[in-house]
């Protein structure tokens, strides 16, 4: 089968939220916008990682007003992958490194601006589409 590339299936535009908001706001962020994730960057905008649903969850036993982003946010999503790479690299990437969710990263590899989003959903939707 051929899959198109990361362009064509992604999310274009990314919510995110300081390393230093609380998981609270953090928590209102999803919330209000209607999503499963955001990415964290730090003042300057580079991202540094992605909080899940999951990873708010994980902190109701605790104080979410005082616990911030950086202490529950993955970095681990965030790897080099650009709009223009195959759909299936990004899919082998997904299931290697055990994220539902990737960062797509701008053009340039050392670009640190996330400029979409990548979920499993979206793989599943496109190979429905193809079968």
């Amino acid at each position: 089968m051929k899959y198109e590339n990361v362009l064509d299936v992604m999310t274009r535009g990314v919510i995110s939220v300081h390393l230093d908001d609380s998981v609270r706001i953090v928590a209102q962020t999803l919330n209000q916008n209607r999503i499963h994730a955001v990415s964290v960057v730090t003042k300057d905008g580079a991202v540094v990682g992605v909080i899940s649903e999951i990873d708010v969850i994980g902190t109701i036993d605790e104080d979410i007003d005082t616990l911030k982003a950086e202490d529950i946010m993955c970095s681990s999503c965030i790897r080099t992958i650009t709009p223009q790479s195959p759909l299936i690299e990004a899919a082998k990437m997904m299931r290697e490194i055990k994220c539902h969710r990737l960062l797509i990263m701008g053009e340039d590899a050392k670009d640190d601006v996330a400029v979409g989003v990548l979920s499993a959903s979206d793989i599943v939707a496109e190979m429905a589409k193809n079968n």
